[in-house]
């Protein structure tokens, strides 16, 4: 029978460098690692996973122009006779693991066509095409909705059943009270604690995280907010096929002021702020800026009025990775 644990910690205790060095993806320095009872010192990620560890960054790790069943398969594909890839029973063991994980994917589908939570869905699928041992989710349910957390959550109950371990890592601190077998508690780099799950509570975890009682500070007196900063009124998006992605959405923001926009995977949060940044030319609708109309139609002439987004694929929207951060932070200037 298999096990969840889960290392918790501050920002930059550690956790995910301690599962990169487990996965081989940094080079252990000092200490020892242990996979059934024999010493294991991965040089390589490819090591690592020869021997039943598998990871699931954060950040997905994909190469957006193959397809998903190409990404999953990748560096395992089936053949025929060793000559040539199988792709039909590549395709095959795709939608296996898109039935498991309820989703209706197609293993022809490009990868870049696919949303970001769609992407960690590949990504968890990828791992769970490696037979492993020893599975590491780190920030798994970043990018997922309710529904899609529901079906990882049924996923590792099963891979425990079968006698997977799983180290889940991830700021939800009720996500590791529901899934959680063990508790390891990491300060600065160091484990400073660790006891099974039973008792535990979030405010225990936060207390042995910082190493003490959390500390709040209530508003004592009402916010005081300035003037309206920025104004969107009736904005609506198209959506293919008939009705709206963006329905007639309209919000103020007052200066000192934060507005927080909130919705499940699909609600079209993110399609609303590609609406301001003007990413979508077929959009309607009016914005103000300190009362002025905002009537720049590109994203030039939005970052030029002050607005800026950081988009939810960092990645692939935000950066150009090739370039220097020099270059990056100049290159709308």
């Amino acid at each position: 029978m298999g096990a969840v644990n889960v290392p918790v910690g501050e920002n930059g205790a550690g956790k995910s460098t301690l599962m990169k060095v487990i996965a081989g993806v940094e080079t252990l320095a000092e200490g020892r690692i242990e996979m059934v009872g024999r010493e294991g010192r991965f040089r390589t990620k490819s090591e690592a996973v020869g021997q039943g560890i598998a990871i699931v960054f954060q950040e997905v790790n994909l190469f957006p122009d193959m397809t998903v069943a190409e990404n999953i398969c990748i560096a395992h594909e089936p053949t025929r006779a060793g000559v040539d890839i199988d792709c039909a029973a590549q395709n095959d063991a795709t939608r296996a693991l898109m039935q498991r994980l309820k989703q209706h994917i197609d293993p022809d589908t490009p990868l870049h066509h696919l949303r970001v939570g769609q992407q960690q869905i590949v990504e968890i699928a990828k791992a769970l095409a490696q037979d492993a041992r020893v599975l590491i989710p780190d920030e798994p349910t970043s990018s997922l909705s309710a529904a899609e957390v529901e079906v990882l959550f049924r996923v590792i109950a099963d891979l425990k059943a079968q006698g997977v371990g799983i180290v889940y890592i991830s700021n939800r601190l009720e996500e590791l009270i529901r899934i959680g077998d063990d508790i390891t508690v990491l300060r600065d780099g160091a484990v400073t604690g660790a006891r099974p799950m039973a008792g535990v509570d979030i405010p225990l975890i936060v207390q042995v995280m910082i190493g003490g009682g959390s500390k709040e500070f209530p508003r004592t007196e009402p916010p005081r907010f300035g003037d309206e900063v920025f104004r969107a009124e009736d904005i609506c998006l198209p959506r293919a096929g008939g009705g709206f992605s963006v329905d007639h959405v309209s919000l103020s923001v007052r200066a000192g002021e934060i507005v927080g926009l909130y919705g499940l995977m699909g609600a079209s949060r993110t399609e609303f702020v590609e609406c301001v940044m003007a990413q979508h030319p077929l959009s309607s609708g009016r914005f103000f800026v300190a009362g002025k109309p905002l009537t720049e139609r590109d994203v030039a002439g939005r970052i030029a009025r002050g607005i800026v987004l950081i988009p939810k694929d960092r990645k692939r929207d935000g950066l150009v990775q090739i370039m220097a951060i020099r270059e990056n932070q100049m290159s709308t200037s």
